[in-house]
């Protein structure tokens, strides 16, 4: 009885190919959006980043919303003719006037600031009292922000202010230390003495003024949409396989400035004049 031997030619196993790292695509009417850029790139260094600020219709918070609606569209095609495959909303006026949607109409995965952090307000377990919502014009007359916070929290007194002034004094080439105490105790103290304990950054430029509320209103605790933002995106990318270099950054702006150039020096450390071009998406509207 013969038995027939065949002998087979094992090949080496191959290593899983690694997942691309994607590009994610950040708007926003000026420099507030590279708070949640830099939120991003500190627990994602590695991923790609295509960012638009429209600085020359800076600032949102006192146009339409048809406006801002018009402005958000033309950025995001904007940022998808870069090769965006992830879309994070920097701009809360923007948010106001594109809900979670119409953000899920452009075919990418859509993060958003207004969603971000009522799912991360859910998971808490002692809501305050009293609650301020600190916002663009825009985004306070929308009322979207305090609809969805109203949604989430049912038993706390949303207190919603308008602050016009921050975002001037933000995109500032000279910031005065002085202008920007006397905005922040004009805005802020009403709140505090109304017994306000938590304040929600409800544009994506107001964190950059965290330090003056700090050293005014020490006690009282800041919530950045921008941080739970970028902690539920990067949750939902699956995680490096290897030891990565840092991702490329690529800067866009209708109006670059020296408060864009340093801002997003501070914010990358990286010089950040050779990462800008000037394009123009939107066109200067009064």
């Amino acid at each position: 009885m013969s038995t027939d031997h065949t002998n087979t030619i094992t090949e080496p196993a191959q290593p899983a190919p690694e997942q691309a790292v994607p590009t994610i695509g950040v708007f926003d009417s000026g420099i507030g959006g590279f708070t949640v850029a830099g939120a991003i790139l500190n627990r994602r260094p590695d991923v790609n980043l295509v960012y638009f600020g429209d600085t020359l219709n800076m600032p949102y918070g006192g146009r339409s919303l048809e406006q801002l609606a018009r402005f958000a569209r033309n950025s995001i095609e904007f940022l998808l003719a870069q090769g965006m495959d992830i879309l994070a909303v920097g701009c809360n006026a923007s948010n106001s006037a594109l809900g979670q949607g119409e953000l899920k109409s452009f075919g990418v995965p859509a993060y958003d600031l207004v969603s971000s952090t009522v799912e991360h307000l859910r998971s808490i377990t002692a809501p305050p009292a009293k609650l301020g919502l600190v916002a663009t014009q825009a985004a306070i007359r929308s009322g979207y922000w305090e609809r969805k916070l109203i949604e989430v929290l049912p038993e706390t007194q949303i207190i919603p202010v308008a602050a016009p002034e921050f975002v001037p004094l933000i995109e500032a080439a000279q910031q005065s230390d002085r202008a920007n105490l006397a905005a922040v105790e004009k805005h802020l103290k009403p709140l505090v003495d109304d017994g306000v304990t938590v304040i929600v950054h409800g544009c994506t430029h107001y964190p950059l003024l965290q330090p003056y509320m700090e050293q005014l209103f020490p006690d009282l605790a800041y919530l950045d949409p921008a941080v739970c933002l970028a902690e539920k995106l990067v949750g939902s990318i699956a995680p490096p396989r290897t030891a990565a270099p840092r991702g490329a950054i690529r800067l866009f702006s209708s109006l670059p400035s020296s408060a864009f150039y340093g801002t997003a020096e501070r914010v990358f450390g990286r010089p950040a004049r050779n990462l800008t071009k000037m394009y123009i998406v939107n066109p200067h509207e009064d």
